[in-house]
């Protein structure tokens, strides 16, 4: 299983307008979780500063910010799809130990 990261950069009111589109984004996600896609997501930081979505298959990723409220709306400028090359831990992708 290969792992990438959905990364979105968000616009500087991103916390007054997200109560709005909560709710169908959130819908969305759990939607693609239930489908095995979506692994995790969340926010990043304290205050938020971006949002980091793990996903099983580049294609559903992409699929997802085309679909997701957050990016028609605005509250997210710039989105990515990055491959995450996963080595240590229980589900790495790759898994490699010391020799």
């Amino acid at each position: 299983m290969a792992h990438f990261l959905l990364r979105y950069t968000l616009a500087p009111d991103y916390l007054d307008r997200r109560a709005q589109f909560r709710d169908r984004h959130l819908a969305l996600a759990w939607a693609a979780s239930e489908q095995g896609t979506l692994l995790l997501g969340g926010a990043v930081g304290d205050p938020v500063e971006s949002v980091l979505l793990l996903f099983a298959d580049a294609e559903a990723a992409r699929a997802f910010a085309k679909s997701d409220p957050y990016v028609a709306e605005g509250l997210v400028t710039r989105w990515e799809v990055l491959p995450w090359i996963t080595v240590v831990g229980a589900a790495a992708a790759r898994p490699v130990r010391p020799a």
